[in-house]
């Protein structure tokens, strides 16, 4: 199918070419000749005039005797304006020269572009003197210096500008790169609204921490984060509540004493237990005496000197030890020597401490330990309890002298508990207070950005709302504000495009630009150009929406060329014109049913004509 359609659309650009070479034979001057090979150019690159293709279509039409295309009813054509929009060839009979100027007047509000051209000089003189006042400053000698494209974008800028758009040329409006992010505001907005609205309790300790510096601020960071972890590690609440209140009476400097020498006897024994887990058992047939310890030490002392054990004539030394050797066994023999001493003397003492901790135990509230399991359990518990007592005691410091009369203070573990909590989150998602310090210091930073004279009402508005700790209106801020950067850019490049078609068309411009304000829709032009150089030189596609041709019943068939100016041709025949000799361009646009408009003083009509058909008429009003 493509190469099916690309062969058709090869095809119809083939025939144009042709239609073009047949209207070009009936002229012989350079003027044609240009022509021909301009229209020729863009035929081969694709881009065939729109009036050119449209007037060989109707042509065509007539030639085929099919049906012309759709009319409105006659009594509908009440004006040129209406005929030139509904139909691409109109006939202008009777036309002279002060209702051909008002023809021309009539496009122009239209917002048409209207290229005037004839082959009598003096004609194109007349009809633009015949030009009203509102209408003269929009003729010109020739077409826009400015690319057809250009002027596209600068009446469309000048019909859709407003008296908002228009003042942002005075305004200074922030980069986009320069606004906070609506999100991070949104987040900002929510903690500071949260923190104003929070009891005087709640909004302390944020406010202290945000009046911290940040080495102090970590410092108290680093203790919170210490509680956390020791209080999360403590036994289970549930299971081991002697552990939490022993912790409670140790912030307060309670139980200090017996619970430091517990720990210590309790690591002790566990590590006595650990080191003889190998070694051959001690144990005592009877009770050993009280000073047992004693003499042990000093024969071990004797024995360490190098001293001997006798079987006659003992030293007092052996004669003191021997009551407690007597009743001790290590394994299953008396002890004897040194090494054997030391483990003796190592027994006692583990008995000694296990007997403290058994005190202490009672003391201090713990469950005595059944076996040496469940006592390094109880150590381990001691050892979270110390952990948790001095991070909690930092805590209650730092807290107590975290400002100049703070009126904080931790008088429990549930206390010490939620301060910490809270002194993390604020470490991590910062508070309420810092939150209203930071949207004072965007909103302060963002109302920097421009001076107070040349600030826009969207600015103001973002500025606002960053006070107020709207999060929403400081959103539908940056949203207006990205339309209001927008509206600058046209402004902008409005006043660009007015410059560069001031510089080659002063009056058009100024004229443009007093339209834009009251007849935005009437933003057209008339350019009065002869037509040999209108054909010599034909301008880019797209720059003008009719070509309005005097003298058409004077002109012959290869002016039809001039249907490649724009997409509508409007031939113009004044009163009494003599129709020359041969085929002329009037004759062509009759044959091609072009609509005919008869001027007469005071009433038009409005023809549409066929061949070999007798002319209808029907009044539409005042021609132009």
């Amino acid at each position: 199918m493509l190469e099916v359609g690309t062969a058709n659309q090869r095809s119809e650009d083939d025939d144009l070419a042709v239609f073009v070479d047949r209207l070009a034979a009936a002229g012989d001057d350079q003027a044609t000749t240009d022509a021909q090979a301009r229209i020729r150019d863009l035929i081969a690159a694709g881009d065939p005039p729109p009036g050119v293709r449209r007037l060989a279509e109707a042509l065509a039409a007539s030639v085929a005797d099919l049906p012309p295309p759709p009319r409105r009813p006659l009594e509908d054509a009440s004006s040129l304006v209406a005929a030139v929009r509904d139909n691409t060839l109109v006939v202008l009979e009777d036309f002279d020269a002060a209702a051909t100027g008002r023809a021309v007047a009539a496009l122009l509000g239209d917002g048409r572009r209207v290229v005037v051209t004839g082959a009598d000089a003096a004609r194109l003189d007349a009809v633009r003197e015949a030009l009203p006042a509102d209408a003269a400053d929009r003729a010109l000698s020739g077409l826009p210096d400015v690319p057809p494209a250009e002027l596209r974008e600068l009446r469309r800028l000048l019909a859709t500008s407003t008296p908002q758009r228009r003042a942002r040329g005075d305004q200074v409006l922030p980069p986009e790169s320069a606004v906070p992010d609506a999100a991070e505001v949104a987040r900002l907005c929510a903690l500071a609204m949260g923190s104003e609205a929070a009891g005087d309790g709640e909004f302390v300790l944020p406010t202290l921490l945000a009046n911290l510096d940040e080495e102090r601020r970590a410092a108290v960071t680093s203790v919170a984060e210490r509680v956390d972890s020791a209080l999360a590690a403590m036994p289970a609440r549930e299971e081991h509540g002697w552990a939490w209140q022993l912790l409670s009476e140790l912030i307060f400097g309670q139980q200090r004493a017996a619970f430091d020498r517990m720990v210590e006897d309790v690591a002790e024994v566990i590590a006595v237990l650990d080191r003889t887990r190998d070694a051959p058992p001690v144990s005592f047939t009877a009770p050993p005496p009280p000073d047992a310890a004693e003499a042990l030490i000093r024969y071990r002392e004797f024995l360490a000197a190098g001293g001997r054990a006798r079987s006659y004539f003992r030293l007092a030394v052996q004669r003191d030890v021997e009551p407690v050797l007597e009743v001790a066994r290590v394994g299953a023999r008396v002890p004897e020597t040194q090494e054997d001493i030391d483990r003796v003397l190592e027994y006692l003492e583990l008995v000694e401490r296990q007997a403290r901790v058994d005190a202490a135990c009672t003391e201090l509230g713990v469950p005595l330990p059944a076996d040496e399991h469940e006592l390094g359990e109880v150590g381990d518990a001691l050892g979270r309890i110390a952990t948790a007592a001095r991070a909690v005691g930092a805590l209650r410091h730092d807290v107590l002298f975290i400002a100049e009369d703070s009126p904080l203070s931790v008088p429990d573990v549930e206390t010490a508990q939620e301060i910490a909590a809270a002194i993390l989150e604020f470490a991590v998602h910062g508070s309420g207070v810092d939150a209203a310090r930071r949207l004072d210091a965007l909103a302060e930073e963002l109302e920097a950005l421009s001076p107070v004279s040349t600030t826009a009402p969207e600015h103001e508005q973002a500025v606002a709302a960053l006070r107020r700790r709207d999060a929403a209106d400081f959103a539908a801020a940056v949203d207006a504000l990205g339309a209001a950067r927008r509206e600058q850019v046209d402004h902008q490049r409005c006043a660009l495009l007015q410059q560069r078609l001031a510089e080659g068309a002063p009056r058009l411009a100024e004229a443009w630009a007093a339209l834009a304000e009251t007849e935005p829709a009437a933003l057209g032009f008339a350019s009065f150009v002869p037509v040999e150089p209108l054909l010599s030189t034909l301008p880019p596609s797209d720059s003008a929406d009719v070509v309005l041709v005097l003298g058409a019943s004077g002109l012959g068939v290869e002016r039809l060329l001039l249907s490649a100016v724009a997409p509508r041709i409007v031939g113009v025949v004044a009163p009494g014109e003599a129709a020359g000799e041969g085929p002329t361009l009037l004759s062509v646009l009759r044959r091609a049913n072009a609509l005919v408009i008869r001027g007469r003083t005071g009433g038009g009509r409005v023809v549409p004509l066929k061949q070999n058909q007798p002319r209808a008429a029907a009044p539409v009003g005042q021609a132009g």
